[in-house]
């Protein structure tokens, strides 16, 4: 259940990015910076997306994703909402995850068309890689604005947790 522990880990960096994100102004936040996604705001919100993707949609057998219109999220408010209305569902999901359902088998279209078996927990475990590599993204983009990322590595997160 190590992999549930990466994703809670992930989703609590996630708060911590938003958190540096809100302290931006709105035109350092959507400047094209020629990245993976334009902007920090897209970037951040294409993260959510894979959330919502691979757990919401994926996982739970609807292959119909949803699609985000970036432009919508004109405020860091409004990204703050639908980073919460997908981590509450999501939550929902991984809150009742078994080792059984980590184990479960899945298929998984790719782009080509082709299929890959592979289960719930292999699955997670590309979300999770994933989202580390926007991650980076962000720790990159936001050194070049001499701000500092909220980064806080996973044994020193989870050493906090066990105090509390």
């Amino acid at each position: 259940m190590n992999t549930l522990k990466l994703l809670e880990y992930s989703q609590y960096l996630r708060h911590k990015y938003l958190e540096t994100l809100s302290k931006l102004t709105w035109a350092e936040v959507i400047k094209d910076r020629g990245a993976s996604f334009p902007s920090l705001r897209d970037i951040f919100l294409h993260m959510i997306f894979v959330v919502d993707a691979y757990i919401n949609y994926a996982l739970q057998g609807n292959p119909n994703y949803p699609s985000v219109n970036y432009d919508e999220y004109d405020s860091i408010e409004k990204v703050k909402k639908y980073m919460e209305e997908v981590e509450s569902k999501a939550n929902a999901y991984l809150s009742k995850v078994t080792p059984e359902e980590l184990a479960r088998n899945i298929e998984r279209k790719q782009k080509d068309g082709s299929i890959l078996h592979i289960t719930v927990e292999e699955m997670l475990l590309d979300f999770f890689q994933e989202e580390t590599h926007h991650r980076g993204e962000l720790i990159a983009l936001l050194w070049q604005e001499d701000v500092e990322p909220p980064h806080r590595g996973f044994i020193q997160y989870t050493l906090s947790q066990k105090r509390k």
